[in-house]
C-alpha cells in the first residue's frame, strides 16, 4: 500500500535591498552610513509550495554593526517608499575575508570603497563561525585573501 504524507508549515523568503535613503548616524557604533533594508515575506506552504501569503516584515539596520529594528505599521509605508526610490547609494561597503593560514582562523572586515576605511567586524573565527556570520549578514560573495 502506498502512503503519501503532506508536509505543511510556514516559510519566509528574504529580499535584501541594500543601502537606501539618507545617511544617518548609527546610535550604537556612531558611523554615518545609509541603512540597509531587508524584507521578509511569510507564506504558508503545502509540500514546500508557497500558497498562502501570511504578511511581511521590513527591517532596517546599520551596515557596519547590524544594529537595527523592525518597522511598525506606520513605518512600513515610509520604508516601502524608501525601498522603491531608485537613486544610487552614496556609500559602498565591501565585505572582505582574511584567512590566517598558520592559525587556521578567519577575520571578517568591511572596507569603505569611498574613504578606504576598514572596519573589523569579527576576528579569530573558525571556518564554521565565519560561514555562519556570512549567512547572517546576507553576504553572498566575499573577496577573500590570505593574511
Amino acid at each position: 500500500m502506498l502512503r503519501y504524507y503532506f508536509v505543511y508549515g510556514v516559510r519566509s523568503f528574504k529580499k535584501v535591498y541594500g543601502p537606501k535613503g539618507q545617511a544617518q548616524a548609527c546610535p550604537f557604533c556612531h558611523k554615518e552610513y545609509q541603512e540597509t533594508y531587508v524584507k521578509f515575506r511569510k507564506y504558508g506552504h503545502l509540500d514546500y509550495i508557497p500558497l498562502i501569503p501570511l504578511g511581511s516584515d521590513i527591517y532596517h539596520f546599520c551596515p557596519v554593526c547590524f544594529y537595527g529594528d523592525k518597522f511598525d505599521k506606520q513605518g512600513k509605508k515610509a520604508a516601502k517608499a524608501i525601498i522603491k526610490d531608485a537613486t544610487p547609494p552614496t556609500t559602498h561597503l565591501v565585505p572582505r575575508g582574511a584567512h590566517h593560514v598558520a592559525e587556521k582562523t578567519w577575520d571578517l572586515l568591511l572596507q569603505d570603497q569611498i574613504t578606504g576605511e576598514v572596519f573589523p567586524i569579527k576576528t579569530g573565527m573558525k571556518k564554521s563561525d565565519y560561514k555562519k556570520l556570512k549567512k547572517d549578514r546576507f553576504y553572498k560573495k566575499i573577496d577573500e585573501f590570505d593574511a
